[in-house]
């Protein structure tokens, strides 16, 4: 199973790779600043959370939003029987 990647791990990689410069002006942020930041000497206001994590590819969803787009996915996208209007591959009328 692949280990999900922790926020931590994607700011440290955007904040080191090729499009630091990018995630930088996001954050209106210069090199001693991005440098403070990784070494934990600098922490972030709550105005530029949202720009940060969505300048490396997050975004915010609550569990319950994901629990239920696991469901449908399970029982509806690759249920073969539910769409041959048998009902649910687990449930079989």
């Amino acid at each position: 199973m692949k280990r999900p990647m922790k926020i931590e791990q994607a700011l440290r990689s955007a904040l080191t790779g090729p499009g630091r410069q990018d995630v930088q002006q996001k954050v209106g942020w210069d090199d001693s600043q991005v440098s403070r930041f990784l070494n934990g000497g600098q922490g972030i206001v709550i105005d530029k959370i949202d720009s940060l994590v969505s300048a490396v590819g997050f975004v915010m969803v609550t569990c319950k939003y994901l629990d239920a787009v696991s469901t449908l996915g399970e029982v509806g996208m690759h249920c073969e029987c539910a769409r041959q209007g048998q009902g649910e591959c687990s449930r079989r009328i």
